[in-house]
């Protein structure tokens, strides 16, 4: 689910679908303050189901996944070059097989989270906000509130090369949920971690929008959950 949020457009883009025998889904939230940034996003995501459908099942999801980011961030990157643009997106995606392995490739600030009731897991922001915390200078609490938290260190388009994330978990038994900072910039994880344990998916991304509203998000707000 895809709300506009505190936006007057939504530059945010998604993909929940099959391929090969794997599950896709993928947020992707263009760069605000760059120009086109809903174009960037739709790119990203469109190329990573063109990738996958290419690709699956006869390469390996990481390595699917490392040529999708590529692929995505040269094609981005060469429309800015023909067009004197710096359009510029964020992408969390994951590839999820029959047994519920699950393989993660991030660039930017949109997170993957994995959540059981025993414990949490999520990818790491390329963000400044998260440098400042990996170093002991912000707690979690106090990089939601910080006035810099939007903005990233790496993102698809704006440079020649890029480096993806790229994890490998497990997710039976577990719930994913994938999200723009729209939501996981405003909603607390323990909160997050409560609506997606306790509501079937369709509930969850209607409450987690609700949520991010009611916390005064100003960004769009992306969000999917699935059942392992």
């Amino acid at each position: 689910m895809s709300d506009v949020g505190g936006r007057e457009q939504n530059e945010d883009a998604w993909v929940a679908g099959r391929t090969g025998g794997y599950d896709i889904f993928a947020v992707a939230d263009g760069v605000g303050g760059h120009a086109r940034g809903e174009v960037a996003s739709e790119m990203a995501v469109r190329i990573l189901e063109e990738t996958a459908d290419e690709c699956l099942p006869g390469l390996k999801p990481a390595v699917v996944l490392e040529h999708a980011f590529l692929r995505a961030n040269a094609a981005i990157y060469a429309y800015n070059r023909e067009n004197g643009l710096n359009a510029a997106t964020t992408l969390s995606a994951a590839i999820v097989d029959q047994s519920g392995k699950c393989w993660i490739g991030t660039v930017g600030d949109s997170r993957t989270q994995i959540i059981t009731p025993a414990s949490v897991w999520q990818t790491r922001d390329q963000s400044y906000v998260q440098s400042l915390v990996d170093a002991g200078i912000l707690s979690p609490a106090e990089a939601m509130r910080h006035p810099g938290r939007n903005i990233v260190t790496q993102a698809l388009g704006l440079e020649s090369r890029v480096r993806a994330e790229i994890d490998e978990q497990e997710i039976a038994g577990a719930v994913l949920v994938i999200s723009s900072d729209g939501l996981h910039d405003y909603v607390p994880a323990t909160v997050i971690r409560v609506i997606a344990l306790e509501s079937d998916p369709a509930t969850a991304c209607r409450r987690l929008i609700e949520a991010a509203k009611d916390a005064a998000s100003t960004d769009n707000i992306t969000v999917i959950v699935a059942r392992g």
